[in-house]
């Protein structure tokens, strides 16, 4: 872990130099679900949670990284929309995906569940899941850090959503839609992912570039009450799609 920590550090230092050779050495603290575990849990909550030992948020090294090193980047907290950077990068990430490459097979930044919808064909589930992220209020979308997002994809086959937190770290979700198979045509089968794409946000310019050369750095996504944001994200959306699913069922 020191030596991982003293290659982020030297990594991030020389993208300040070279990117803000100008900026100053103030740092705005900042709190929310992707930071890793506070000094306050306790022993017994580490102890259950052996990844959160292990592995570590993206919003912990950057503080670590941005007190050592003044990298940050301004403003980004003021505002819910992507910035001009992460409007020009986020597709190529979210279509590259760095974080995603070893992501799905350690867990910590990704989570894959399979949705059964036994009375509703796939272009109806398509279409009431973005009706569910269109409805979403600005507290919701706070509960669940995508304050914003844009709806990549929305057919019968495929749903896919880039999603920002406030600090625009972006991640994705990826819906992907069939038929029941038994019997046949009567429902639906749906494989939901969300997944962290990278380890630097996309309003840092060259984002989708650093991120590649992070794939090997193992962080995590914490959300609350214990789960994994990506885990906490899913239940959310798959309880409010079936709730939705129930109300258009019922004005027929």
């Amino acid at each position: 872990m020191l030596a991982r920590s003293i290659i982020l550090l030297t990594l991030c230092s020389a993208v300040q130099g070279w990117l803000y050779p100008h900026f100053g050495t103030h740092i705005e603290q900042r709190h929310s679900y992707r930071s890793s575990a506070k000094h306050s849990n306790s022993l017994e909550d580490q102890d259950s949670h052996p990844h959160k030992v292990k592995s570590t948020s993206r919003r912990h090294w950057l503080q670590v990284a941005g007190a050592a090193t003044t990298l940050a980047v301004p403003a980004l907290s003021a505002h819910a929309s992507p910035s001009l950077f992460s409007s020009l990068q986020g597709p190529a990430q979210d279509l590259i995906a760095p974080g995603h490459w070893l992501g799905q097979f350690v867990g910590l930044n990704s989570k894959t569940e399979t949705w059964e919808f036994s009375s509703h064909s796939p272009a109806e589930v398509s279409a009431a899941l973005v009706e569910v992220l269109n409805e979403l209020t600005p507290e919701r979308r706070e509960k669940l850090l995508i304050p914003e997002f844009t709806v990549a994809r929305a057919d019968a086959a495929q749903v896919h959503v880039l999603t920002w937190t406030k600090v625009e770290w972006l991640d994705s979700l990826d819906v992907r839609l069939k038929s029941s198979s038994s019997p046949p045509g009567s429902g639906t089968v749906a494989t939901a992912s969300f997944y962290a794409t990278g380890f630097f946000p996309t309003s840092l310019p060259l984002a989708p570039l650093l991120n590649v050369a992070m794939t090997w750095f193992p962080f995590a996504s914490p959300g609350p009450r214990g789960e994994m944001l990506q885990e906490f994200r899913l239940r959310a959306l798959n309880g409010l799609l079936t709730r939705k699913l129930v109300e258009k069922a019922g004005r027929v």
